[in-house]
């Protein structure tokens, strides 16, 4: 018996010490792709995509960088609440820092926006496909949790580029965010807050607001039990937004299941 009980002590210590190693959900289809797990150090590769005649000008790619380092400090910070430990090392894509296309299409919201701009981004860097990056890129960087944020000098709806298993690997398993320098009304918009926002999209979180696959009786009842959870909405302050035990449990951070916590799957994450 005595035996039974240090070894039942001994495991719950390790649960203790490496139990933020544990994800929530580990069969879940969605925990696959470059961005796996939000803990340890997490590599960003950042650039910036223009066109001929709407260029990026030197001192608006400052702030997005600076946008982009407050949001992963915000992130740590709450990675910290839920005794986690998280790091970011961030570095320009290689050669491909800037891009000029023919154009950039506006994000709507739709969910039917063009999904292939890692794959576009990594190519123009000299990779054949965002498989072969990934590869590489995890060799070169030493770390194999990556995650690729390109800024887009136009107007739109920012989302994020996940991978799940059964999607073509050649294509997507390099994950990332596509955020646009404006609202598509042309609005400013809290730049660091829709960074983390998009960041989270990658490694599990669900929307919590109304959107084209989240319900509005879902948006109703997390106001009511998360109503400052990032994944619900977003603010310049983003000092009064926190990710609640939902969004945690999804990540990863959170081993405590709630019954409900399965009832806000929305649409585009299906088992």
């Amino acid at each position: 018996m005595k035996r039974l009980t240090f070894l039942f002590n001994f495991f719950t210590l390790l649960l203790l010490i490496f139990g933020f190693g544990v994800v929530a959900q580990p069969n879940d289809r969605w925990k696959a792709g470059s961005a796996l797990l939000l803990t340890d150090t997490v590599q960003t590769l950042y650039c910036f995509v223009e066109t001929e005649a709407n260029p990026w000008l030197e001192s608006e790619k400052t702030n997005m960088i600076a946008s982009l380092e407050s949001a992963q400090h915000w992130l740590v910070q709450q990675a910290g609440h839920w005794n986690v430990p998280l790091f970011f090392k961030n570095s320009p894509l290689e050669n491909a820092e800037t891009i000029s296309f023919d154009s950039i299409t506006t994000g709507t919201g739709s969910g039917r926006e063009r999904v292939d701009w890692i794959k576009k981004v990594v190519q123009n860097a000299g990779y054949r496909n965002s498989r072969q990056a990934f590869r590489k890129l995890s060799v070169k960087l030493h770390n194999d949790n990556i995650l690729v944020v390109v800024f887009a000098h136009s107007d739109g709806i920012s989302y994020a580029m996940r991978y799940a298993k059964g999607m073509s690997k050649k294509k997507y398993i390099m994950e990332g965010i596509l955020v646009y320098q404006r609202y598509d009304n042309g609005a400013e918009m809290p730049v660091s807050c829709i960074v983390s926002h998009e960041i989270l999209h990658l490694y599990g979180a669900w929307d919590l607001y109304r959107t084209y696959a989240q319900t509005l009786e879902k948006q109703a009842k997390a106001r009511e039990l998360y109503p400052n959870d990032i994944m619900l909405r977003v603010d310049y302050a983003m000092e009064t937004l926190k990710i609640d035990r939902l969004t945690a449990w999804l990540l990863g951070w959170n081993s405590t299941e709630e019954e409900i916590f399965e009832w806000f799957r929305p649409d585009d994450y299906r088992k």
